[in-house]
């Protein structure tokens, strides 16, 4: 496994703390399902101007 650290605005920290009480996961599995729902999931085409 790989670490990666980065910073993040205090605020957006507190709502991710938050957001993982409410669901009763860790902050880390919180972040490994964001990114994997990132990756995984197609991307709609972008659209010309």
């Amino acid at each position: 496994m790989t670490n990666i650290n980065i910073e993040i605005p205090d605020e957006l920290h507190k709502k991710v703390k938050i957001r993982c009480a409410v669901d009763e996961t860790t902050v880390k599995d919180f972040v490994i399902k964001a990114i994997e729902n990132q990756v995984e999931e197609p991307k709609p085409p972008k659209k010309a101007k």
